[in-house]
């Protein structure tokens, strides 16, 4: 994979933008501050299920990314490109987001994450675990090209949009999305914090119509649950909460999804989490409405030890709704995770995963698939995970 080299990346992202209609070619001419990122995750996992042969053995990198931020004034374009599953290089966030004078308000142009879920919002690079709660991947939240306005406050942050569909797929002929999101900080220090928010998202689907899945706690195996395709909308209502006091930290999360199917009704998906740990060497931090970057209070390299986040996580899904039956699990993940500096981490994640298997078998992983047409109704899945990871 060969990405822009950083002496071309800044006429390459407003060439791009331009033709998007996101940034006027004039500015091309105009002085713009720049700071080049990226990122690289490799991941390893080996599971197993307990009755129906499944096993999954498996190393990937998991991440490469590489992006440009421009800023001028009030003015903020990001461009980000990723390596894809398939290989290929595809854009992630690209987007102007433009402030509203000194009003606090701002509002952002183009594709990037619909504002739902503390989670999610929280870069793949700070999270906790490898791999978010299960209700995160199963009612898709995902990046979305649209508009939205937002003001991120130190008590009250606010966020609302409307979407199209992801640039790298329909984009304007697919399903289409708006969601909200409020958040309110009544603490908030460098080691202190109390976070209470809630959001929803609303979804209307193509002609295919919606399907729900999970995998077993594994970014490349295939799915333990599914639902056919069978819903034509669908609304997400979750509240979340966090605090960190110190190195220690608790976070949780409950959700509920209402897919709508025509004249059958509504089916009810819920699914939520419950989240603990402690940092020895550091703490977790907060910012825009979300968890930044682990402190590492002395990193190797200024001749200390580092910084070792231990977190436990039980979170829970829930699609065994009538008449898609994608069934239920209860997830249990242990972490340890050492940062040798703030930008260079490793750890390990293990799980144990304890499933009530739906009805159907679409799109699930051939083992499950399997075991359930020969009468299967229940699978545990244990399983080990491993990262490493740096990013600039």
């Amino acid at each position: 994979m060969a990405f822009p080299s950083p002496a071309r990346s800044f006429p390459a992202a407003c060439l791009c933008l331009a033709a998007l209609g996101f940034l006027p070619l004039p500015a091309l001419a105009e002085d713009w501050e720049t700071r080049i990122f990226g990122r690289a995750q490799y991941d390893y996992t080996g599971s197993e299920g307990d009755q129906s042969g499944f096993a999954h053995d498996h190393g990937e990198i998991r991440t490469a990314r590489l992006g440009l931020d421009l800023k001028r004034g009030g003015t903020k374009v990001r461009l980000e490109v990723a390596r894809n599953n398939s290989g290929d290089v595809e854009l992630t966030d690209v987007y102007v987001k433009q402030a509203l004078g000194q009003s606090g308000w701002s509002v952002r142009a183009g594709q990037f994450k619909t504002q739902n879920s503390l989670d999610e919002q929280t870069s793949g690079r700070f999270t906790s675990f490898f791999e978010r709660p299960a209700f995160t991947d199963a009612f898709a939240f995902d990046r979305r090209a649209g508009v939205q306005l937002e003001r991120n406050g130190r008590r009250h942050s606010v966020y609302a949009g409307l979407f199209a569909d992801n640039i790298n797929d329909t984009a304007f002929s697919g399903s289409h999305a708006a969601a909200a999101r409020y958040v309110f900080t009544p603490v908030l220090t460098e080691t202190e914090l109390l976070h209470l928010g809630v959001s929803l998202r609303w979804r209307e689907a193509d002609d295919r119509g919606f399907e729900y899945s999970q995998r077993p706690f594994s970014h490349d195996a295939a799915p333990i649950l599914s639902t056919p395709r069978f819903a034509s909308e669908d609304l997400f209502a979750g509240v979340e909460a966090a605090t960190i006091h110190g190195p220690a930290w608790l976070a949780a999360e409950a959700s509920v999804m209402e897919a709508g199917h025509g004249p059958a009704g509504d089916t009810t998906f819920t699914g939520g989490y419950l989240e603990a740990g402690y940092v020895l060497g550091g703490h977790r931090t907060y910012e825009q409405s979300k968890f930044g970057r682990p402190q590492v209070d002395r990193p190797v390299t200024e001749g200390g030890r580092g910084a070792l986040l231990l977190a436990v996580r039980a979170d829970w899904l829930d699609m065994a709704g009538s008449p898609a039956n994608g069934g239920r699990m209860d997830t249990f993940a242990l972490a340890a995770d050492w940062y040798a500096t703030s930008h260079v981490h490793a750890g390990v994640n293990l799980y144990r995963i304890e499933a009530d298997l739906g009805s159907t078998t679409a799109g699930l992983a051939p083992d499950f698939a399997v075991y359930i047409l020969e009468g299967g109704q229940s699978e545990d899945v244990t399983g080990i995970g491993v990262r490493v990871q740096i990013d600039f």
